[in-house]
């Protein structure tokens, strides 16, 4: 497809890779989102200790999710796709590393949800560690909502070329997220009581 490049090839390239990542992992995904039972790697004992776990945990999720969506917002991500209806002046090799990165930035936010159920606690803080696997699991569901939004992207392109219209420009595809508020400031909350 790099070499031949047919109509939308650019979409077809950048949805293959994100999907292939995507998939590659996704039954990782479903075992960390139904809460499938794994063998603890390690233990939380103390209040703070749990307490820094939880909120470096949830930090880090929040950065990852927004360097994403500064990473496809950003003109450099844009232009490997080339220009308003010319793909000929697109990057086949940028293509390809553009959707590895977002697969190594989805990858790393499920390395970091599986980190919550890795680590047993007292039982006085199993909900908090339950809350914070419930936060982390949502940027994965928002991932999978993204590679759905690519593949009709895609889907859109190539509808468009076969009415005549290949060099069709439809903007960037943004990572939408969700956010609980009440589940957020439920843990934050708690986490201001752990001495």
């Amino acid at each position: 497809m790099l070499h031949e490049r047919p109509a939308c090839w650019t979409w077809a390239a950048f949805a293959s890779v994100v999907f292939q990542r995507w998939a590659a992992v996704e039954e990782r995904k479903i075992r960390q989102v139904i809460g499938s039972p794994v063998r603890p790697t390690g233990r939380l004992e103390s209040g703070p200790e749990i307490a820094h776990f939880v909120a470096t945990h949830m930090r880090a999720v929040d950065d990852l999710t927004a360097e994403v969506g500064a990473f496809l917002k950003a003109q450099a991500f844009s232009e490997v796709f080339g220009t308003p209806n010319d793909e000929d002046k697109a990057d086949p090799e940028a293509i390809v590393s553009a959707a590895h990165r977002l697969g190594d930035y989805y990858e790393r936010v499920l390395h970091l949800a599986e980190e919550c159920r890795r680590y047993s606690t007292p039982e006085q803080y199993a909900d908090l560690i339950g809350d914070c696997t419930r936060f982390m699991n949502q940027p994965l569901q928002d991932f999978g909502v993204f590679v759905n939004d690519v593949l009709e992207r895609l889907e859109q392109l190539q509808n468009r070329a076969m009415l005549g219209h290949p060099h069709s420009w439809l903007g960037p595809v943004p990572l939408h997220t969700v956010t609980d508020d009440r589940l957020l400031w439920s843990i934050m909350d708690r986490l201001q009581t752990i001495d």
